[in-house]
């Protein structure tokens, strides 16, 4: 169980510091925070999701109900919605927020290409990965600090891991009788 704990905190690590570096570089990739209500019941202002990039050739197509992250340039920002509709001459994709009556593209967002799409959002059983409630922390601070607002999730992150780190060091000297 000790080597099992140990082998998770420095896979935390090592995703910590992908995703401080990833927010560094203007990419959605490792933790985010949610911004607005447009994914709310199942996604809210106060989660923190996990974002894996989307690399095309190594993925298999995104499909309908898949959480996306993609550029919007009319919007100047990213947006996480979810793939409504696919569309069969591979022209792009219709998305729509859970919480919005209509899709994006009858809001006036432009449809969503393939080389739009930044990363998206892994989910078990329809479930999103997120850590709930962290989000009032980003929320905080992005107030208090707005140009350090990229980098809490990490900060966050890395303090979580030098305790897994820490506590995983301890178990492991429990151990081998240390």
């Amino acid at each position: 169980m000790a080597r099992a704990i140990y082998i998770l905190s420095w896979s935390v690590t090592i995703f910590a510091i992908l995703s401080v570096v990833s927010h560094a570089f203007g990419a959605p990739w490792g933790l985010d925070a949610i911004h607005g209500s447009s994914m709310e019941p199942l996604i809210t202002e106060e989660d923190v999701v996990i974002v894996v990039p989307y690399i095309p050739h190594l993925m298999r197509d995104p499909s309908i109900g898949d959480i996306i992250v993609f550029r919007n340039d009319k919007a100047g920002c990213m947006v996480m919605h979810r793939i409504h509709e696919v569309l069969s001459d591979e022209r792009g994709f219709i998305t729509k927020g859970d919480n919005v009556p209509v899709p994006d593209q009858e809001l006036g967002m432009d449809l969503v290409r393939p080389d739009d799409i930044e990363g998206f959002v892994p989910q078990i059983l329809g479930w999103p990965l997120m850590i709930p409630k962290i989000g009032i922390l980003t929320h905080t601070f992005a107030k208090l600090a707005p140009n350090l607002r990229n980098y809490l999730s990490g900060f966050i992150l890395i303090f979580l891991v030098i305790s897994l780190v820490l506590d995983s060091r301890r178990i492991m000297g429990f151990r081998d009788g240390k």
